[in-house]
Formats: C-alpha cells, structure tokens, sequence
C-alpha cells in the first residue's frame, strides 16, 4: 500500500470516529438536557379511570392532561403530568386488583401534586356501596397527604350516562367524594368540582350535553377540552400563577 492511499485511509478512520464521537456525544448531551428540564417540573401523578385517560379524546390527552398543558403555559410552573389512570377501574379496584400500585407510584414518583379523578360509572353500575366508596377515597387522600403532596379532588366530566342511564346515582357519588375531599378540612386538599360546572355550562350556554359526547360512558374531544379548561380555571383561581405546593 502506497503512503497516499495508507494516509487516505486513516484519515477516513479519523473522520468516522469522531463523527461517531460527535453522535454519540450530542446524544448524551440531549438526554442529560432532558433529564435536567424533567427535573425541573413540577410532578403531577394522576390516578383515575377511563375518562380521566383521556378516551375518545381524538384531539389531545383528556381533560387531566390538558389542564396541565394549560397550566405549564400559562402560569409560572411546568408540570411535568404522569399518567397512572387504569381503564375500567374504580377506587375498590385500585385498593385491591391492583393492590399497592398506588403506593408504588407515590413513592417512586415523589409526586408534589396527586389528582384523583373517578369516572364514577364503575362504581355506579356495580352499586359500589357508599360506605366502601367512602372510605377508599378517604384512604387515597390520605395516602397522598402522607408524603406531603397536594390533593386534587376533581370530579368528572358529564357523560351521556350522567343524563340517562345514571341521572340519580352518579351526583350522589359526586356529593360523597366532595364531601370525604372536605372531611379533611386541609388546605391541602382541594375540591375541584369539574361535573356541576359543566352540567351548569352546558345550561346557561343553552347547549345539548350531545355535542360533548364521544360514547355513552366518554366525552369526546370537545367534552375533554372544556372539562380541560373549566378544571384550569379551577386551580388558577385557587392558587392564580403560584406553583400548587403543599402548606406545612
């Protein structure tokens, strides 16, 4: 091999190696951008059923979701939102098909805020007992309370169920939950009744709860984006543009 093509060579050795070095190196630079920017954000864990995960919200993330986006971009916290509902669940559910999850999640996310947010439906059509329903949600708060997160009781967004199929039976789980989320008499347990409101909107706006709703038991993107909106308007008028943060 001449000595042309043995430099051409090495040097073509050089430039692959540190274009690998330059790849690799912005790579582990973004993560660690990354990982700094998540740290950073304020965590939210959100726990819930099918409606709080966001089905048949086409358009986004469901109404828990996109009441945080709203939050990170107009107040002076970014929150960083982790996803914890489970499809078809209740609180009974939780405390016992899937038995210390919870716990898991509160200690391996450290959340600074803990949303509970009930379809209400999987406990309607069972007929969860009031009392079991009661003291599950009690259980969650406390829980929560216990690392020093702030509780968000948010009641759900109307269904079609809530007009028919559950007209009686969904408001009186709705009433209980308020209730046991006051029982604790904390500033760091904080009602957001999303479900009156919204009833109450679709009313004085002269609407059909029909344009809000995805299927029977869903609402559908528009449904997720006022719920979304009414529930942010909750907290802004809580905390206005302060960080939600447990008070000591």
């Amino acid at each position: 091999m001449s000595p042309i093509v043995r430099w051409s060579v090495l040097f073509g050795i050089a430039v692959f190696l540190i274009v690998i070095f330059t790849v690799v190196h912005a790579g582990s630079i973004t993560q660690r951008s990354a990982a700094t920017s998540q740290s950073l954000q304020t965590p939210v864990l959100a726990i819930g059923g099918s409606v709080a995960h966001g089905w048949k919200d086409t358009t986004g993330p469901g109404y828990l979701a996109r009441a945080f986006q709203e939050l990170s971009l107009r107040s002076k916290t970014s929150y960083h939102y982790i996803d914890r509902t489970i499809v078809g669940a209740n609180g009974l559910q939780l405390a016992t098909l899937y038995k210390n999850h919870y716990l898991g999640w509160l200690h391996s996310f450290a959340p600074k805020v803990v949303v509970i947010s009930w379809g209400l439906l999987n406990d309607a059509l069972p007929k969860t007992p009031m009392s079991t329903f009661d003291f599950h949600i009690h259980q969650e708060i406390a829980e929560a309370l216990s690392i020093h997160a702030v509780v968000l009781m948010v009641t759900p967004p109307v269904t079609k169920a809530t007009y028919t199929q559950f007209k009686l039976q969904e408001p009186r789980y709705v009433r209980h939950e308020i209730r046991v989320a006051k029982s604790f008499n904390s500033p760091n347990v904080v009602v957001c009744d999303v479900f009156d409101q919204m009833r109450s909107y679709i009313v004085s706006h002269k609407q059909s709860y029909k344009m809000y709703m995805g299927d029977g038991w869903h609402p559908n993107s528009a449904g997720h984006i006022l719920a979304g909106h009414l529930l942010y308007n909750d907290i802004i008028a809580h905390y206005g543009n302060k960080a939600i943060a447990y008070i000591d």
